[in-house]
């Protein structure tokens, strides 16, 4: 669960430890008008710059983060890591370097399909045993990358049942075309593959800004924020316009055929729209021609790198 702190309570917290000083210095972070309650930039010109990422202290995630972040080959230095960690009242704070540069958010976004690149060269160089997890998984450990794949086409196959506008053999189809995610590579992941993670330095490098996500997992999960058929409203941190871009960079940095790498893709695309529907429906709401509508789209789509 995300911890709310004010710049108060946070000062309480700095107190006693090497970053005391910079307590008289705090402001939250806030990207396209958004103000992060868990996010805060320390420092002055004189003492440097610090960023915190505040989270409960057994929060699950950030556990795994602690765990993953120092035995991870990252030759490019793509992820910019945390470098201490302080824990008070059920409290963890993550300390960064605050990095200058500019995020692919407004400008810059011609540089989208290089974090791609790089992110697969990290998840070659990184393959993993388990245990398999997703910020989809609900909690949930697998044993195999199989096993989590599996775990979550049969929970979203359930909601695509009894839909009048997909008939029984469309419907397995659907579900057959989705479980090939399970060809994907079982690595160390960045899950949260938005632009607000993203940043190019000032020294023209780079960076996955949020390590907190770090899990194993299955690589065709970092697409989570490739919008690539337009089917969710306008989002400044996900990546529209650039999506092809970024999967051709990202498949061709891999080492995987065009014709894999397209029925990898279609399979994570549908994945997201089952995802959709069944969030929809736990909300009370449906949208069958909708969820149909797209599910048709995406089983006609076969070239998409």
């Amino acid at each position: 669960m995300m911890i709310v702190m004010d710049t108060d309570k946070l000062e309480l917290l700095l107190k006693g430890t090497k970053y005391e000083a910079f307590s008289r210095f705090i402001s939250p972070v806030e990207l396209k008008g958004h103000k992060y309650n868990n996010v805060y930039k320390i420092g002055n010109e004189t003492l440097g710059y610090f960023a915190l990422k505040i989270s409960e202290n057994n929060e699950k995630p950030t556990l795994d983060t602690t765990c993953y972040t120092s035995p991870i080959n990252d030759s490019e230095g793509f992820m910019h890591r945390y470098e201490d960690a302080i824990v008070k009242s059920g409290v963890k704070i993550m300390v960064s370097k605050w990095l200058n540069g500019v995020q692919p958010i407004d400008n810059g976004r011609e540089h989208l399909p290089n974090f791609f690149s790089s992110l697969a060269r990290l998840n070659k160089q990184n393959i993993a045993k388990g245990p398999y997890t997703s910020m989809y998984a609900d909690g949930n450990y697998f044993d195999t990358a199989s096993d989590l794949v599996n775990w979550e086409i049969n929970y979203h196959k359930k909601y695509l049942q009894d839909m009048p506008e997909i008939d029984e053999v469309a419907n397995d189809e659907i579900v057959n075309a989705a479980r090939i995610i399970e060809r994907g590579l079982p690595c160390i992941i960045l899950e949260d593959m938005n632009t607000g993670n993203l940043i190019v330095t000032d020294d023209g490098k780079c960076k996955f800004l949020d390590t907190e996500w770090i899990m194993s997992g299955v690589n065709l999960y970092q697409f989570e924020k490739i919008d690539y058929f337009g089917f969710e409203e306008r989002k400044w941190y996900n990546i529209n316009d650039e999506a092809q871009d970024c999967y051709a960079a990202y498949f061709d940095a891999l080492g995987v055929k065009q014709d894999e790498a397209n029925e990898q893709i279609r399979a994570f695309e549908l994945l997201k729209v089952l995802r959709e529907n069944t969030y929809l429906k736990y909300l009370g709401k449906c949208d069958n021609e909708e969820i149909a509508r797209r599910l048709k789209i995406v089983m006609r789509k076969h070239d998409y790198v």
